[in-house]
């Protein structure tokens, strides 16, 4: 009774967000070569940087209890916080929709652990490939489309692996979440401290989670999940894995405006069916790996809530995220606030409608003057419908607000620009392991941004991802 006792007041501590700063020790032969510093002052903008790590999460759709994805679901397997896009949830006697999620698909897992129905660990493995055509020509763009950002040219993408040891939502229990992925996409998403500087922009290898989990059941019958160590933010709808996310492409907000991942100490309460607080403690700053680069904590907390009684058609979330941001400008704040809907119109259209704002005072990467501040607002939608058991149709539609054109996060590098995107493609998933989606998007900007030498105020995008589940 009383070692219970100490488990709740300790629980309440954390999701309190009482968190102290912790003075964290470089891993040895993992201190990066820092950025060179690009100087600005209140009046001067920043050019467009080469990403280091624009970011990624997800607050999706249906429950999915059998996902085992402790970086992206409840790690009991309660309601999710973060992680694959909505997908529908049918009775055992009902035709399924939608892609089948990495967990289901099992090769790996069957091939090395067998037909466990509850293993004690779990494996799964992805291959990711894409070609993207650009009417602004070929080379490297980083304000859009990401992280698809060479134009006229095949990549590989992601090879990833995600091996797990799930929770039990009965009873006090423990697990890990460990995702590795190499390709140019890692490369993209390189940690802003901690890892070796990734040189070549098409290939690198980073650990999107590196983290211990604990199922506490406590305070409600769903009981707290705690992570602590690398880990995937809550903050957006959408994910940077390929499974985990609409579209070869992202979008502006999921790209500029989030952390991504963080290394810290996290807590979500399952207060009941409908409802659920994330709490969390980013320790060394946006994105780093097991680094301080910055002094102080940022907190992150956010309250997700199903309007129907059943869970299953209305989601309303609220986020925000604060602290210090800048490794060359300390104690200068970031502030993100984010709402987001998503309802289910039937059991097979779906709509996700968010919008996030940034105000920041350092960027992460660049020394700044006094008085530096970056302001950025940005508003989509997903709108989605099954079609048939092996297509889909995605749309997404975006408008993004570049008020101070600073750096990241919030700034492109062009002040009072307004970006417009549209988006549209199919879902073609005929077996469990394989999704081919082509896609053709379109983007405009007020002012010129897009292109290898960043001139052009519009741009066509058309591009084909294959993405193989094992």
């Amino acid at each position: 009774m009383l070692r219970k006792r100490w488990l709740s007041l300790g629980a309440i501590a954390l999701l309190g967000g009482a968190v102290q700063a912790q003075e964290k020790t470089t891993l040895p032969g993992l201190t990066p070569t820092p950025p060179a510093r690009q100087v600005l002052t209140a009046d001067t903008p920043a050019k467009p940087l080469p990403s280091t790590n624009p970011p990624p999460m997800i607050l999706n759709g249906q429950p999915a209890p059998s996902n085992p994805d402790g970086a992206i679901y409840s790690e009991s397997g309660g309601a999710p916080v973060g992680g694959i896009p909505p997908q529908d949830a049918p009775a055992a006697s009902e035709e399924k929709y939608g892609p089948t999620p990495l967990s289901d698909v099992k090769i790996l897992q069957n091939l090395i652990f067998g037909d466990d129905p509850k293993p004690c660990i779990n494996i799964s493995g992805w291959a990711d490939f894409d070609y993207t055509y650009r009417s602004t020509g070929h080379g490297e763009n980083n304000v859009a489309p990401v992280m698809n950002r060479f134009g006229d040219e095949g990549l590989i993408r992601q090879l990833g692996i995600y091996v797990s040891k799930p929770l039990d939502p009965a009873h006090c229990s423990w697990g890990f979440n460990a995702i590795f992925i190499a390709g140019s996409d890692a490369a993209f998403l390189n940690p802003t401290a901690g890892w070796f500087k990734s040189d070549d922009p098409r290939f690198g290898v980073s650990f999107t989670d590196l983290n211990l989990t604990a199922h506490l059941p406590i305070l409600t019958e769903g009981g707290v999940d705690v992570k602590a160590g690398r880990q995937t933010t809550i903050l957006g709808p959408m994910g940077a894995l390929p499974w985990q996310r609409y579209f070869d492409s992202s979008d502006y907000a999921w790209y500029n405006m989030e952390e991504g991942r963080y290394t810290g100490v996290s807590a979500v309460w399952h207060v009941s069916k409908r409802l659920d607080w994330y709490n969390g403690a980013e320790i060394g700053g946006w994105g780093s790996f097991f680094d301080a680069t910055v002094t102080g904590v940022d907190y992150i907390t956010n309250i997700s809530y199903w309007l129907d009684e059943e869970a299953k058609n209305t989601k309303i979330w609220t986020t925000v995220l604060t602290g210090p941001t800048g490794h060359y400008n300390p104690g200068e704040n970031t502030t993100v606030f984010e709402l987001g809907l998503q309802h289910n119109w039937s059991s097979t259209i779906y709509q996700i409608l968010d919008t996030q704002m940034v105000y920041s005072k350092a960027p992460i990467f660049q020394q700044v003057s006094k008085g530096y501040q970056e302001r950025a607002y940005d508003v989509y939608t997903y709108l989605g419908a099954h079609m048939c058991k092996t297509v889909d149709i995605n749309t997404r539609f975006e408008w993004y607000r570049d008020q101070d054109g600073g750096g990241y996060p919030g700034g492109f590098g062009k002040p009072r620009t307004d970006y417009f995107e549209v988006t549209v493609g199919p879902d073609y998933h005929p077996t469990k392991c394989v999704q081919f989606r082509p896609e053709v998007r379109y983007d405009y900007a007020t002012n010129p941004n897009f292109g290898q030498f960043y001139n052009k105020k519009e741009q066509l995008s058309v591009a084909a991802e294959l993405l193989f589940k094992f």
